[in-house]
């Protein structure tokens, strides 16, 4: 078995590794992990870009000051969930499988998106992407959406774009469009953060106006551009 995961967390379930052997002894799962969304976006997004409904997770995060939340979202009350991509903070897999599909260091040099696209070659490749709610991790950080974010989630979408949207549950045709809408959004409001060129802001807010004609949100953010970038 091989468990990859970030130098920032503490496992508070104790014999978790007989967890981890005991779940991938089903040749059908790829991935396991404890957080990970049911459904992946066709718009620039992260994993729980679907929304909070098709979230599923089992971690305690652990603030700066001290304070933790308890992130449990089980609406099913299971021990293990199939979803369509994890988060990279903890997740394992048998090692023939990452030999067979192993992490696309060529496209994705740097710190993320690198779980989200393992997670699509297994899925793609007919094995399982698992969450198990039988551990408990501790997780000391929120990660950071910086510019890096951005320009991984740009290399994913020419990657992925013709394998995009996936997900283990049917998203109804009006809720899909309101969550490529919101995730498009929001994506192209950090590509104007982070000083992108303008022509990949525009590009994304046509994507927007394709998707939902005169949206204010979608206005504001052309406005957004427009005083950013071409008024003096």
């Amino acid at each position: 078995m091989l468990c990859f995961m970030h130098e920032d967390i503490r496992f508070r379930t104790a014999d978790w590794g007989q967890t981890v052997v005991d779940v991938l002894r089903d040749a059908t799962i790829g991935v396991l992990g404890v957080t990970g969304g049911q459904f992946q976006l066709a718009a620039p997004a992260a994993w729980w870009g679907c929304g909070l409904p098709y979230c599923r997770e089992n971690v305690l995060n652990v603030f700066s000051d001290g304070h933790t939340e308890h992130e449990l979202r089980n609406p099913e009350a299971a021990t293990l969930t199939d979803v369509a991509v994890i988060d990279g903070m903890w997740m394992c897999s048998r090692k023939e499988v990452w030999a067979r599909h192993p992490f696309d260091a060529r496209t994705f040099t740097d710190f993320h998106f690198y779980d989200v696209d393992y997670c699509t070659e297994i899925f793609r490749s007919g094995l399982r992407v698992c969450v198990t709610f039988d551990l408990l991790i501790e997780h000391h950080s929120r990660g950071n959406i910086n510019a890096q974010w951005v320009v991984n989630a740009l290399k994913y979408q020419r990657k992925r774009v013709n394998q995009l949207p996936f997900g283990v549950v049917k998203v109804p045709k009006d809720e899909c469009r309101a969550l490529e809408l919101r995730a498009l959004q929001e994506f192209t409001g950090l590509l104007i953060r982070q000083h992108f060129a303008a022509s990949t802001v525009t590009k994304h807010l046509v994507k927007c106006l394709l998707l939902a004609p005169f949206n204010r949100d979608t206005l504001w953010l052309a406005k957004q551009l427009i005083q950013t970038r071409f008024v003096a």
